[in-house]
């Protein structure tokens, strides 16, 4: 797991935004009583999620998994233990205990925990960890006679990797839907990947390899992109600075990565299910930007990132924590999403991708998913055998299980429009708004300065109901870039108006 000081984990926010549908008097025409009346409507959206705490008394919690069909929930610390609840937090013990045996601290220590498809009758899971020497090696154990306890000695290391530098050590593992393990890789360390080892072929670090563990020890994955060529053999994707953490979405097998960025920018990458030998670009590019060099970085060959976000702002965003798609069967209104966080800004947001269609919708949830007294620091997201999913605390040693509104709250019924809150907010240079439409007619999607000037229009169209979203520069209507500010995005929709505050922070 990463540190604050290295960036490799996410962080939240903690105010709460409503969402309320705004209507202005047809007598209030001038622009600046339009836009008065539409900021006293500017508020935070109305919860559409909540949060349960779960467990709490955790040491620095990095990971959450549980084996398939168990109802059991496996916490990883990152200070060297796993321990084991019940499906509502009952405590069951210590799984496994590797304090002593491993190096902790900063961005080392036990960072990864994956079950097989068949863990109810192998026994065998699989743990990732830096060792004494400091470097990381991939362990198999087996449970024992009780189910909640490890065997200890059954400890059978099947792959160590030096690691020139004590940051960047990646160390998630998780099954794909082809029972294969898949092992994420930082590129070693120190800045700017000085030893270009997340381009370099003969390492494994900065990537992320599949392997089969069905025999003894592990073989490359039989269909792995490098066989018998000069890359290595174990490798799947290359290009990766510090993967924290990837996942695969349950329906589609796709696979999401987020990888932690270097000084300015933090991504998501996405793969369809079964794409192989794909490089992500890092240390030639971060996120879409070159980076080493500083032009001419990408051939074509580079597989650029479907949602990026830059460090700064207000909250202060810094790194990256990965999460899963949503697929379990309490919340209907969260299939298919994916959710992510950043570590230092505390911010959760969900986006939705379809190979067919890439990118759509980018949504913030921090509001009704932070809890009260907010979060310490999101190192991660669990996901138990139902799909269900978690967030840990890792500052605040909790895990909390994101559930349906507790208030009978929902989103906005489909028969109404609203206009969601602007991604990334503060933003610079460009932002994403999301809005719906109740009912198809003509709909206009405005920007306003704080004097009620209308500055840009996004939108202005006969629209389908339902949901859409559009993007803005930061930019006039003559192209020219706007100062920082506070800015209204203003919805005109048939059935009234609704706006939402914006900050540009150049």
């Amino acid at each position: 797991m990463p540190s604050i000081l290295h960036r490799q984990f996410p962080f939240v926010g903690t105010r709460s935004r409503a969402r309320i549908l705004c209507f202005v008097p047809s007598s209030c025409i001038a622009p600046l009583c339009a836009i008065a009346m539409l900021l006293a409507c500017v508020t935070s959206a109305s919860a559409q999620l909540s949060t349960r705490v779960v467990v709490t008394g955790l040491d620095q919690p990095v990971r959450l998994v549980a084996p398939p069909g168990d109802n059991r929930l496996f916490i990883v610390q990152k200070t060297g233990k796993i321990r084991v609840f019940d499906h509502d937090g009952g405590d069951r013990g210590v799984f496994l205990d590797l304090v002593g045996g491993i190096t902790s601290g900063g961005e080392r220590g036990l960072l990864g925990l994956a079950f097989p498809p068949d863990y109810a009758t192998s026994k065998r899971f699989y743990v990732d960890y830096t060792d004494l020497s400091g470097n990381t090696r991939l362990v198999r154990y087996l449970a024992g006679a009780n189910p909640d306890r490890a065997v200890a000695a059954s400890a059978d290391t099947l792959l160590t990797i030096g690691q020139p530098y004590a940051n960047h050590n990646g160390g998630h593992l998780e099954f794909g839907p082809d029972g294969m393990l898949y092992f994420g890789l930082g590129d070693g360390g120190s800045g700017g990947d000085p030893g270009n080892r997340a381009q370099d072929g003969q390492t494994l670090l900065g990537k992320l390899l599949r392997l089969d563990v069905s025999g003894p020890g592990y073989v490359a994955a039989a269909g792995n992109p490098f066989l018998a060529s000069p890359p290595r053999d174990e490798i799947w994707a290359l290009g990766l600075r510090n993967p924290w953490c990837f996942s695969f979405d349950r329906l589609t097998g796709d696979l999401y990565i987020a990888d932690v960025g270097q000084d300015l920018i933090e991504e998501i990458d996405v793969a369809p299910a079964g794409a192989a030998g794909l490089n992500y670009g890092w240390r030639l590019m971060e996120g879409n930007a070159c980076y080493n060099p500083a032009t001419g970085c990408n051939s074509g060959s580079l597989t650029l990132p479907v949602h990026q976000y830059t460090h700064g702002g207000t909250p202060y965003r810094c790194s990256i924590s990965g999460g899963y798609v949503y697929r379990g069967a309490a919340i209907p209104s969260l299939q298919g999403t994916y959710l992510f966080a950043d570590y230092c800004s505390r911010q959760i947001l969900g986006l939705k991708w379809t190979a067919a269609g890439g990118l759509g919708a980018v949504t913030e949830l921090t509001g009704s998913l932070t809890p009260p007294g907010g979060y310490t620091s999101i190192s991660s997201f669990g996901q138990d055998a139902a799909g269900e999913l978690y967030i840990l605390d890792h500052g605040g040693g909790r895990a909390l299980r994101i559930e349906a509104p507790l208030s009978g709250e929902g989103p906005p019924p489909a028969s109404r429009s609203w206009l969601g809150q602007n991604t990334p907010n503060p933003f610079n240079p460009g932002t994403s708004i999301r809005y719906a439409v109740g009912e198809s007619g003509n709909v206009t999607l405005t920007v306003h300065d704080l004097a009620g000037r209308c500055v840009r229009t996004l939108v202005r169209e006969r629209v389908a109901a339902g949901e859409h979203v559009v993007n803005w520069d930061g930019r006039s209507a003559d192209e020219h870039e706007l100062p920082s500010g506070v800015y209204v995005a203003r919805l005109a929709a048939p059935d009234g108006l609704s706006a939402r505050k914006m900050i540009l922070a150049r």
